[in-house]
């Protein structure tokens, strides 16, 4: 009998994927584990697995198709099955029967002969029988009791609990023995949404707070003029879910200045050469994710996240940085990891090498996963002053303005003089239920005297 499987909840907010490519056909045999499909997710192309091992008999989907978690990928059947073992007990059949024919005679005979002693024996029975009715009656309820423990025995005795590869790392990975989760999938399968409500689930009376706002119907646009209308693409829905769970869960506070780069912008022409000579490029970017890391470790409570179920604060010892690049498909911000323990010059090939996959469509969703802290630099489309959205879990963001050359007095107010100094302005928005603004200030006027005095910020970083 064939068994549907379905879209199971990959989590973080994500409802629906589009299916980029198909990977297996009717007919085909699969492991549990084996990949089924290709879909855009999240802003990345990640494969779905096999959860079982046997036959498919249909695939329910179609490449360019949008489907919703819970909804049927493919039909199987599964190893071991009544119906795959039909085919091979039809063989033995006609060899069994033969058998069984001739058995059948003989026990003909045996019958006869027992009946006459079966008779004599009943009689006996029937008052053992009247006996013993009594005390099993009590023996009853004790033996539902112990088979009660004996099933629960069984099921933490170590046998495998079925579920997908996916489902089992993401167990470990939140400490969750899957015998203790109670399965909602086919058979009882346990899915990652089992594991993530054994887990994290909200606390008994409470309810776990609505991550996108409602929709709000609109008004028949064609009234007033010609419309026409196009489907949002998979990136597009991932940047909308996100930037509305964003919006929603964190009380944004704005904190804004301007740092003097002009050292800095001398500085970073001198070594243009020896970056590119290593397929990198040392832009500005290149120079503020050091210059970010210096602060962080200095203001750890920028580098953290807020656990509100649990009332704590999360510090995080790692410095993986966030930056945002502009694609066709639209903002996509894949990680720098350890960027820390990197060099400026490293920092400008892992930029570059990331730049370029996000572009060409290449980046995988752990390329997008687990930033501390994000940098986003619209300065060179000529963005002056803006306001940039933290992406949830982290608590805060900085943005990049356009440097230009500005005329600064320097000096005292009696007697100064005008130069030209090349002045960047600076975005940080912040969550304001982690940090105060004495604390934005603070932090953001460590990161402008960096970048002002280029010999400091080379000692510091």
């Amino acid at each position: 009998m064939s068994e549907e499987y379905k879209l199971e909840d990959p989590g973080e907010g994500i409802t629906e994927a589009e299916v980029a490519e198909i990977l297996v056909s009717e007919g085909d045999e699969v492991k549990d584990g084996d990949p089924l499909l290709t879909v855009e997710t999240d802003k990345a192309a990640n494969e779905i697995p096999a959860g079982f091992s046997g036959k498919i008999d249909s695939v329910n989907v179609s490449e360019g198709e949008t489907i919703k978690v819970g909804q049927v990928l493919v039909t199987y059947t599964a190893s071991g099955s009544p119906d795959e073992q039909a085919s091979e007990n039809e063989g033995q059949e006609s060899k069994q029967k033969a058998r069984k024919d001739k058995d059948e005679d003989k026990e003909k005979e045996k019958d006869k002969d027992n009946k006459d002693k079966d008779r004599d024996e009943n009689k006996s029975r029937d008052t053992q029988k009247d006996r013993d009715e009594e005390e099993d009656e009590h023996k009853d309820s004790d033996e539902e009791t112990s088979g009660a423990r004996e099933e629960q025995g069984e099921q933490q005795s170590g046998r495998p609990v079925p579920a997908a590869p996916a489902t089992r790392q993401l167990a470990r990975e939140q400490h969750v023995d899957l015998r203790e989760v109670e399965g909602s999938g086919p058979g009882g399968r346990v899915t990652k949404e089992d594991v993530r409500a054994h887990s994290k689930g909200p606390a008994a009376g409470q309810s776990a707070p609505d991550d996108t706002a409602q929709a709000v119907e609109l008004p028949d646009f064609s009234q007033w003029g010609k419309t026409r209308r196009e489907p949002l693409q998979a990136v597009r829905r991932a940047i909308a879910r996100n930037m509305s769970i964003s919006w929603s869960q964190i009380p944004h506070v704005m904190h804004q200045s301007v740092a003097d780069i002009t050292e800095l912008e001398r500085f970073r022409q001198r070594h243009q050469e020896d970056a590119e000579q290593r397929a990198g490029k040392l832009t500005m970017t290149v120079l503020m994710i050091k210059a970010l890391v210096a602060a962080l470790k200095r203001f750890p409570r920028f580098n953290a996240s807020l656990d509100t179920a649990n009332n704590e604060l999360v510090f995080k010892e790692y410095y993986d940085i966030g930056v945002a690049v502009a694609t066709d498909a639209g903002l996509l911000v894949p990680v720098i990891r350890e960027a820390d323990r990197k060099d400026v010059l490293e920092l400008a090939t892992d930029l570059a090498a990331l730049a370029d996959k996000a572009r060409e469509g290449e980046l995988r969703k752990e390329d997008m996963e687990g930033a501390t802290f994000s940098l986003t630099n619209p300065g060179p489309i000529g963005a002056t002053s803006f306001s940039p959205i933290i992406h949830h879990p982290e608590v805060a963001i900085l943005g990049m303005g356009s440097a230009a050359l500005e005329p600064v007095a320097r000096g005292t107010i009696d007697h100064y003089k005008l130069e030209a100094r090349l002045r960047m302005p600076l975005c940080l928005g912040y969550d304001h239920r982690v940090n105060d603004g004495a604390d934005a200030a603070n932090f953001l006027k460590a990161i402008v005297d960096l970048l002002e005095d280029p010999e400091t910020f080379l000692i510091s970083v």
